[in-house]
């Protein structure tokens, strides 16, 4: 089983849509898009629970983004997570300064199964809002990759421009038409879609649920990252059980743990009424 690591906050900055950028300074290897780590201060338990962060970019010792390399899995001296303030458990989060330590669970999940060995090497990622977050290290290895974000308005489209440096395409829609496209990201994921298309996806439980139904009707592979409280995140406490398709059961029969059996999923085999 695996233990929690210490790691020493390297910067906690706000960025240009008000989420906040979290540098940690840790060696870490064997990293994939899609992996999250549990985070905790150290010598509490307020709050008695751990919170799950998703894996955003690899850092090095200094706290600068690697250069991109189109090569899996990623190794760095450091890494960077994105987050909202939502709670108690962010707002202290928030509060820790260059110095202070964390504690750490991960990589933990599955993490997207990679274009490559799916025989492809394009693909098609869709995200919502903090849905960003597994993509820029997809991107960096995609040799003919899309990535269609989806945003409320321009501060949160802002986030977007973190991919400028990466070798793929970037389409942008918001809510209220201020950049891109007006409206959802689904309308954008209509233009491109074909059969033979591979579609990445994560952010709201509705926004999947429309990506999975567009994507069976054309024929597509769709893979969708769920998200759901967690408590352990290793499947122990049982906490994040989402309900699969009967003719997808295991050995949990229709449920799986979003923590240890995902938070990658193939779209086909999750039961979207249980989830929206």
């Amino acid at each position: 089983m695996k233990a929690f690591s210490r790691a020493t906050v390297l910067y906690n900055r706000e960025s240009e849509c008000g989420a906040r950028r979290l540098g940690l300074k840790l060696k870490a290897d064997g990293l994939r898009p899609g992996h999250f780590f549990m985070l905790r201060s150290p010598n509490t338990i307020d709050p008695l629970l751990s919170r799950p962060l998703g894996l955003y970019r690899v850092l090095d010792a200094a706290g600068e983004v690697l250069p991109v390399k189109r090569q899996s899995p990623f190794s760095g001296e450091g890494i960077e997570f994105l987050y909202n303030v939502v709670g108690r458990g962010t707002t202290l989060l928030s509060e820790k300064q260059p110095g202070d330590e964390l504690q750490l669970l991960g990589p933990l999940g599955n993490g997207f199964p990679l274009p490559q060995d799916l025989g492809t090497d394009k693909a098609i990622m869709v995200g919502g809002g903090m849905g960003i977050v597994p993509f820029y290290l997809m991107a960096a290895l995609l040799k003919d990759g899309l990535f269609l974000f989806g945003a409320r308005g321009a501060a949160d489209a802002a986030l977007a421009e973190d991919f400028s440096g990466l070798p793929c395409r970037v389409e942008v829609s918001t809510e209220d038409g201020s950049v891109g496209a007006k409206g959802l990201v689904t309308a954008l994921l209509a233009r491109e879609l074909t059969p033979d298309s591979l579609v990445y996806a994560c952010g709201p439980p509705a926004m999947l649920k429309a990506v999975a139904a567009m994507a069976a009707s054309a024929g597509a592979r769709s893979y969708v990252s769920l998200e759901k409280t967690m408590a352990c995140g290793i499947g122990v406490c049982l906490g994040c059980a989402v309900k699969i398709k009967a003719e997808h059961a295991g050995a949990r029969g229709q449920l799986k743990m979003v923590c240890s059996e995902g938070p990658v999923f193939d779209s086909v085999t999750i039961d979207w009424d249980d989830i929206c």
